[in-house]
């Protein structure tokens, strides 16, 4: 009888081990069918911005100095910051490629200046959203230069970002510069006038970039200025020496005559006249929760913005986006509802909002239609909380070629010769090595009340 039940006893355990022992092996394969029922759904970018060093008003200018370079600029940094937000149910996969391009953002096709193997990169720093967040899951961060990515010329450059799971085509891209000073820069502006199409001030702007350097430079080869107004590099003025520019000539709604002249031993000057002044930045501060709570719903500005005919009230970031101090819990985006008033005006053009929230560049995204009953122009978009700077231009929207036309801000926000934005004016030089390149070699910034200098 005892031998039975010790018999049945060993019977017991063994299914018991048996059992577990599947289990041991079950497990895994369980997980691993649970995994491969999670849906990858494609990434999607939600905002992308890159600016100078840890700085975010600072522009996105890294600064390269030989060992024999005597000439000091009022910009630049040791590296840039990259940074863009992305809605993806898994941590995405993705990389960042960067090019260099000519002065009118061509990228080169010159294996000595864009070279595959040493101009990408996976290693980006994520970090995930806000627990509440809706609009985006993983915030991925790039600063470069760094052990893996060098800038040997200098240049206008891009960079774009790449999905591994589909490499056809980059969801992000964003510009950046890289300076070598061998020119002093000094700009000077002068007040000036132009015809505007509406009755607003007529103050103007006219530029002038005034270029020194040394008799080595071969004077033809320093060919082209490119000015911009602070963090608006969508937005460019070309003073250029060059007949065949990839520009779009009907970018802005008024045209802008340039001017070269002199040498550049003892100054060489690049000069652009009658640009309209614009006014002073609309600010939009999201900081304040119970003002712009999170969430799904649509938030309606508190004031509707109306038609101004020159006047400011608060000073502007110069163009800026500022996150400094929006806590980490409330770092998300909100569904904003932007009303325009026209007070009665009406126009023939397409109204669009532009702004740091949308790097200033004005597209089809953020054209706004006008309400018949209220008599408002709308928007809703998701907005990163932030402070934000903007404006209400009015354009053409091509459809053919989907481009923005016939730009210009003058219409809904007025002129005015107080309005303090920073001009930036960029010198190429085209260099004969590597096959030929444009390389910058030259940075000035100014405003109306002088040359920005450190």
């Amino acid at each position: 009888m005892l031998i039975k039940r010790n018999i049945w006893e060993i019977k017991i355990r063994l299914f018991y081990f048996s059992a577990l022992l599947g289990c041991f092996f079950l497990f895994p394969s369980l997980i691993q069918s649970q995994q491969d029922d999670i849906i990858k759904i494609p990434a999607q970018l939600r905002f992308m911005r890159i600016y100078g060093g840890d700085n975010e008003s600072k522009p996105p200018v890294i600064l390269i100095k030989g060992e024999n370079s005597r000439y000091n600029t009022s910009i630049g940094e040791k590296f840039i910051t990259i940074e863009f937000d992305i809605s993806s149910n898994v941590p995405p996969s993705l990389y960042a490629k960067f090019y260099h391009c000519t002065f009118d953002w061509r990228e080169d096709d010159n294996v000595f200046l864009n070279d595959v193997t040493l101009l990408r990169t996976s290693n980006i720093e994520w970090t995930s959203a806000p627990m509440l967040s809706r609009f985006y899951n993983y915030r991925g961060k790039l600063k470069v230069p760094n052990e893996q990515i060098k800038f040997n010329f200098a240049g206008n450059w891009k960079v774009k970002i790449f999905d591994y799971d589909d490499e056809s085509k980059p969801f992000a891209e964003g510009r950046f510069f890289v300076v070598q000073p061998k020119t002093n820069v000094d700009m000077n502006i002068f007040g000036d006038f132009y015809s505007p199409k509406y009755s607003v001030s007529s103050s103007a702007l006219t530029l002038e970039a005034n270029v020194t350097g040394q008799s080595t430079l071969l004077e033809n080869n320093v060919h082209t200025a490119v000015i911009y107004r602070n963090h608006r590099w969508w937005e460019p003025y070309y003073i250029s020496t060059q007949r065949k520019i990839n520009f779009n000539p009907n970018q802005y709604r008024y045209k802008f005559p340039t001017y070269i002249s002199g040498f550049i031993t003892y100054g060489k000057k690049f000069r652009i006249d009658r640009l309209p002044a614009e006014n002073a930045y609309r600010i939009l501060n999201m900081s304040n929760i119970a003002e712009f709570p999170a969430g799904g719903e649509y938030t309606r500005l508190p004031l509707s913005d109306l038609r101004r005919r020159g006047t400011f009230l608060d000073r502007d970031d110069d163009g800026a986006m500022i996150t400094s101090y929006i806590p980490y819990s409330y770092d998300d985006y909100v569904y904003v509802e932007f009303v325009l008033d026209p007070d009665g005006w009406t126009t023939n053009d397409d109204v669009i909002i532009v702004g740091s929230f949308n790097n200033w560049k004005p597209d089809k995204n953020w054209i706004m239609y006008y309400d018949e009953e209220e008599r408002y122009f709308k928007l809703r978009q998701w907005v990163r909380r932030a402070r934000h700077n903007y404006l209400y231009s009015t354009a053409k929207y091509n459809i053919d070629t989907d481009t923005i036309e016939n730009l210009s801000y003058d219409e809904f926000e007025g002129n005015t010769g107080t309005a303090g934005h920073t001009f930036i004016s960029l010198i190429y030089y085209r260099e004969t090595e590597f096959g030929g390149y444009d390389s910058i070699i030259g940075i000035g910034a100014a405003n109306i009340y002088g040359n920005i200098r450190r």
